[in-house]
Order: structure tokens, then C-alpha cells, then sequence
């Protein structure tokens, strides 16, 4: 799949934070917490996303919008889709950021993967001991796909 939205920034926001817990060896948990599900049309607002981009990146293309219109065109589309949540917004600010510095010649397009993939592995590595995870992080899950990543599950 061609990638044609602008990719995205700033790892250091994301890189520093440590959600994880250390266990209490004096209590013992007794009660199960809740299983983490997807929300049932995660996978399909994923899609509606990606259909998005490619239409955002051919107009990018054709020089009708800049990377950073794309970009902030991508993130009304999402919170008008899926809402706002604190993982799609934090890799929002990153993808925004990246696109901004990416059309003024600041970073390569390949610095700007970097950045992204950096941000989105720090996702990956908080996910699994998050308490509150978003239902639908369908805008993560999208940069997931385009780079060739596990989505959060």
C-alpha cells in the first residue's frame, strides 16, 4: 500500500512515560479485573481511516493541500468517527507535528517514520499494563498498519 499521508514526529513525548506498577507481595488480588475488548467496530473504523488518508494523500499529491491541511483533515475525520481518547490524541500530536516539520523541510520523510514508529512502540510496550484503555484507538491502530506494526489489542 503506498504510503501517502504524511507521517508524523517527537518520540521524547512518549518515551519517557512508565505506566507500569510493581506489585504488592504483601496483597493478593482476589478479584479478576475485567477483560479488554476492542469495541465491535474498531477493525471497520480502522478502514474508514485508511480510506481517509489515501483520499487525503492523493489530494496531497496533486498539490490541492498541504501535509499539514492532510493531517489536521485526518484528525477531524477520526474525532468525528471514533471520538477522542488519550492514545489517538497523543499520536495525533505526533503525526501533526511531524507533518508540519516534514512540509517545511526540517526532517526527511524517513526522520518522520522514525519519529512515529518510536512513539508507536512506546504505545505497545505501555498497552498491556494500562488500566483504562481506550475501546477504539482506530487512528493508532491505522499508523500501526502503515508500519507494518501489532496493533494494540
Amino acid at each position: 500500500m503506498k504510503r501517502y499521508i504524511p507521517i508524523l514526529l517527537v518520540v521524547g513525548l512518549l518515551s519517557g512515560c512508565n505506566l507500569l506498577s510493581s506489585p504488592n507481595s504483601t496483597r493478593q488480588n482476589t478479584q479478576a479485573s475485567p477483560r479488554y475488548t476492542l469495541a465491535a467496530n474498531h477493525w471497520g473504523d480502522v478502514a474508514k481511516i485508511r480510506n481517509e488518508a489515501t483520499r487525503l494523500g492523493y489530494e496531497v499529491n496533486k498539490g490541492r493541500i498541504t501535509k499539514t491541511q492532510a493531517a489536521q483533515q485526518l484528525n477531524r475525520f477520526r474525532i468525528n468517527l471514533v471520538g477522542r481518547n488519550s492514545v489517538d490524541d497523543s499520536m495525533y500530536e505526533i503525526y501533526l507535528r511531524s507533518a508540519v516539520q516534514s512540509q517545511q523541510g526540517r526532517i526527511t520523510p524517513e526522520q518522520s517514520k522514525i519519529f512515529v514508529r518510536n512513539a508507536l512502540q512506546g504505545w505497545q510496550q505501555r498497552w498491556p499494563n494500562m488500566q483504562n484503555r481506550p475501546a477504539n484507538p482506530a487512528f493508532t491502530n491505522f499508523l500501526m498498519e502503515v508500519m507494518n506494526m501489532q496493533p494494540l489489542k
